[in-house]
């Protein structure tokens, strides 16, 4: 069975750095996700803001261990889609190098991917209709 990846984890060790946050508000996607390990913890702990308001992550999916998930999966995915209508999103998918092992690509499909440059993992969801508008 094949490993599905969450694409809005944690800073921590063992994780690997999936976008950076834009000005706009919007993530932008690495081409290739990289390793987080103490040294990048420590040098983004200064700042005021958590790392997870400025970088998305990604780690294995803890499928039913993560309070995020509900009877169709993911419930961070579910939520979101709601928006697409509300947020001017590109018809284009964005470049993701772990689309294909991606938890929300898996359960939504390209509906995910145009949601993803949206979601921040500590971030409310007023915040990410405020920040597309």
């Amino acid at each position: 069975m094949e490993t599905k990846m969450c694409p809005s984890h944690r800073c921590k060790p063992g994780s690997r750095l999936l976008g950076v946050r834009q000005e706009d508000g919007r993530i932008a996607i690495l081409p290739e996700p990289f390793p987080i390990d103490y040294d990048f913890i420590e040098k983004v702990k200064n700042h005021p803001l958590p790392a997870e308001q400025r970088f998305r992550f990604t780690n294995k999916c803890i499928e039913s261990g993560c309070g995020q998930r509900n009877d169709k999966g993911c419930g961070v995915v579910e939520r979101m889609v709601k928006y697409l209508d509300q947020i001017p999103v590109e018809e284009i998918l964005p470049i993701c190098y772990i689309r294909p092992v991606c938890r929300w690509f898996s359960q939504r499909g390209a509906d995910a991917c145009k949601i993803c440059p949206y979601v921040l993992t500590e971030i409310m969801e007023e915040q990410l209709i405020e920040a597309a508008l």
